[in-house]
């Protein structure tokens, strides 16, 4: 903490150093131990005049993206916040965000949290042109890459980065996390990355999300310490990251909190950024999304009526008239020909509009909501960002606890050992969200529904069945417990929850509760 509160003005001035480079043809050398890259001269442009404040830490991969793109675009600062008593623990911070946590941002009056929620802030707000309004398919497949990679690959980077950074203890089996993440990883680019960047030819906010996180699957000590064996494609995509980003110095070097350094010491010598083998090839022409088109007549929604993650979108497009859902199972269903050419991660839900595919609750919610239903996603950048903000913090930190509570429940797996303390711990969870985002309003964003709401509303209808309290001790707020009661007034669709044919929650709910008594 001391060596980070020393370096803080050394750490604002090597990023304001960096942020000039968005109009400087020079070379820039980064690194130690070798890495370097070219940054091509850019064209001058006039940037946004913002004060924004990034609070977080140069080793935070989360918190990386946020910085880098404030960097390269002269928006603000980083303010130097570790976790802990220090930093996200003081009445300061907590005053910010409650669920200390980095990286947060302040913007004048305006506070966001969680990294993805972050980045479209910065991008709604200053850098619309990397999160193109203008482009729905584009857009679109930026929220499937970053919610892809937030629900599905964070869990590899858990098992296999941290503990090459010396955040958290190995896992039992290292060879066997490095083999799941490489094979999850080869899942992703093969899909997001058959293009330059997630963005096309260009950096989007996927970039930003995922590129820190790369980079250090790229360093040798990956391969030495978490067996992870890093492929040409990755390396190809980290040296076209680190050309692209102006600012991308700050991933190897902050006074020795950078990233890369942080590795190196924990490696005991330099390494060079990239190991030999990033010899992958990208036609710098390609358009992965050129071939679909967006239909003209209803959505298909392809999920199942007692998937809390399908639900979300269904009811949307129920509510605005513009989808239907088809459904679709798990297995049998997914692992068709057919389905996996939208979606080759063979999950649900699955958008379908012509042949557009897209995936991932919150991202195809954004999809129905800026197409369709502009008054549930508002423009205003401080309800957006809210709306973002809860969103995202619901994904991580209430979503890990339904596997081990609600979906045994609903018959989708057995109960683990503990499940009454993840019931617990999902109390305090659900206390500790409406206190903070349903403590002053109707819905999320005000008294009128958002996208936040259908997000959560599934899920929140859910655990206050009593199978929840008697199995696995829940106890449901009573704020929680309100806002079901206000979402089942307002939302016209809601009723797929009680009855769907002996396959709603309700129903699968009380046949199991049944069966357990």
């Amino acid at each position: 903490w001391l060596k980070f509160q020393s370096s803080h003005s050394r750490i604002a001035v090597v990023a304001s150093l960096v942020s000039s480079c968005t109009t400087a043809p020079e070379e820039r050398e980064m690194g130690q131990g070798g890495g370097c890259c070219r940054a091509e001269a850019q064209p001058t442009e006039a940037l946004p005049t913002a004060s924004v404040e990034i609070y977080g830490v140069t080793g935070s991969k989360n918190c990386m993206g946020a910085l880098l793109l404030i960097t390269d675009r002269q928006l603000g600062r980083l303010v130097p916040t570790m976790p802990g008593p220090e930093g996200t623990q003081t009445e300061e911070f907590l005053a910010m965000n409650p669920f200390h946590a980095v990286p947060t941002l302040k913007d004048g009056n305006i506070i966001v949290a969680e990294s993805s929620a972050i980045l479209r802030y910065l991008a709604t707000r200053y850098v619309p042109q990397l999160y193109p309004p203008v482009d729905p398919k584009r857009r679109g497949y930026i929220d499937w890459a970053m919610d892809n990679f937030a629900c599905k690959l964070y869990q590899d980077v858990q098992a296999v980065i941290y503990p090459c950074l010396g955040y958290s203890a190995p896992p039992p089996d290292i060879a066997a996390a490095a083999g799941a993440a490489r094979d999850n990883m080869k899942e992703f680019t093969d899909f997001f990355l058959r293009e330059k960047f997630v963005g096309g030819g260009k950096l989007s906010i996927a970039d930003y999300k995922i590129a820190p996180f790369l980079f250090c699957y790229a360093h040798p000590l990956l391969l030495e310490q978490g067996k992870f064996e890093c492929s040409d494609r990755v390396k190809r995509y980290v040296a076209d990251f680190l050309e692209a980003c102006p600012s991308s110095g700050l991933l190897s070097s902050a006074d020795g909190g950078s990233l890369k350094e942080i590795m190196d010491s924990r490696r005991g010598a330099p390494a060079p950024i990239f190991p030999p083998g990033g010899s992958a090839t990208i036609d710098a022409a390609s358009d992965a999304l050129k071939a679909q088109a967006r239909g003209s007549g209803k959505l298909k929604v392809h999920g199942a009526p007692p998937s809390c993650n399908s639900l979300s979108p269904v009811l949307l497009g129920m509510d605005l008239g513009c989808a239907e859902m088809v459904p679709a199972m798990p297995g049998k269903d997914t692992q068709t020909p057919e389905f996996l050419a939208m979606n080759p991660f063979h999950a649900i839900p699955t958008l379908q509009d012509g042949s557009y595919a897209l995936a991932e609750s919150s991202a195809i919610l954004r999809y129905l909501a800026t197409n369709y239903g502009p008054k549930l996603y508002p423009s205003d950048p401080e309800k957006r960002s809210r709306i973002d903000w809860a969103m995202d913090r619901f994904a991580t930190g209430i979503y890990p606890e339904a596997p081990k509570t609600l979906y045994p429940c609903l018959g989708f797996g057995e109960f683990p050992p503990d499940a009454q303390d993840a019931g617990r711990a999902l109390s305090d969870k659900l206390h500790e969200f409406a206190n903070f985002f349903l403590s002053n309003s109707k819905f999320i964003a005000g008294n009128r529904l958002s996208i936040a709401d259908y997000k959560i509303a599934p899920f929140f209808y859910a655990f206050a069945h009593p199978m929840l309290a008697d199995r696995c001790a829940l106890i449901l707020p009573a704020r929680v417990a309100q806002f079901n009661t206000n979402f089942a007034s307002s939302c016209r669709a809601a009723g797929i929850f009680q009855s769907a044919g002996g396959f709603s929650l309700k129903e699968l709910l009380d046949k199991g509760h049944a069966a357990k008594k």
